[in-house]
């Protein structure tokens, strides 16, 4: 009879310390989850602050008015007062908002920029690199070509006055400053260069030669002519091109010659 009772104290003396267990435990993951919200309220706290905060020091900090402007480059038609003056009417005064590719754009507007390099520097200022347009040759009375035949819309400028003399349709600017980069190239060889190219409104093409010469090539085949025309120049004229005004390459496969009034001899010239 004694063990049963021996066993309910047992158990009786157990029961505190087990329920004492469970309460610890369960404060602890209560901590835990605490600690976890505190956390993650804290970082939240910390990217609001810095949203808030920040944008306000950057404001502060980046949206300034631009106080100085470097320009750089290398001016040969386009003076160095000039492109600042050009850059100072279109820039945006406000340093954050400064559309660098309107400010570009703005800058690449005027014709002899060819290409301007925009960039904001450290201590709100702006730097600005202009690389100009190179004349390659005069085009009519509307300005200047460049290498890629585009048309450069400019007054005339008198240290340009030696190049060559361009001219025909707008629109064919570029066909243009092909062939006269194509048969300069021909002529070369020979000593001689073309100082005008010009297509007529029926579309025929027209050389002067340094030496005042016309070459008269028609509407098709320029090469071919050209290359005809040399082959009588080396074997005919060569010794007498001074005399010559004119050669009409117009013919299918000869050429005639037009001589000065000093050289009053006219040869025709059949393949």
């Amino acid at each position: 009879m004694n063990k049963p009772a021996n066993r309910s104290r047992n158990i009786r003396q157990a029961t505190p310390r087990r329920g004492a267990e469970i309460y610890s435990g369960r404060m602890a993951g209560l901590v835990k989850v605490l600690g976890r919200l505190v956390l993650a309220g804290c970082v939240v706290a910390s990217i609001v602050g810095a949203y808030f905060y920040g944008d306000k020091v950057w404001q502060h900090g980046v949206q300034q008015p631009v106080e100085s402007v470097k320009v750089e480059g290398e001016f040969k038609h386009l003076s160095r007062d000039e492109a600042s003056r050009l850059i100072g009417e279109a820039i945006n005064q406000d340093f954050v908002n400064l559309n660098i590719a309107q400010l570009k754009k703005l800058i690449e507007q005027h014709p002899w920029v060819e290409r301007a390099i925009v960039a904001r520097g450290l201590s709100r200022t702006l730097r600005v690199t202009i690389i100009e347009q190179t004349p390659i040759a005069v085009w009519g009375e509307a300005g200047y070509l460049n290498q890629r035949g585009q048309v450069i819309h400019t007054d005339k400028v008198q240290g340009l006055a030696e190049l060559p003399v361009l001219d025909g349709r707008e629109q064919d600017s570029e066909k243009i400053m092909r062939q006269f980069q194509d048969l300069s190239q021909m002529v070369r060889s020979r000593n001689l260069g073309v100082r005008q190219l010009w297509v007529d409104e029926l579309g025929s093409w027209t050389v002067k030669l340094d030496g005042g010469v016309q070459l008269m090539l028609g509407k098709d085949q320029l090469p071919e002519k050209v290359q005809r025309f040399l082959v009588v120049y080396d074997e005919y004229l060569v010794q007498r091109f001074d005399a010559v005004e004119r050669v009409d390459l117009r013919y299918a496969n000869g050429l005639a010659v037009a001589w000065s009034d000093s050289y009053n001899v006219s040869v025709e010239v059949a393949g």
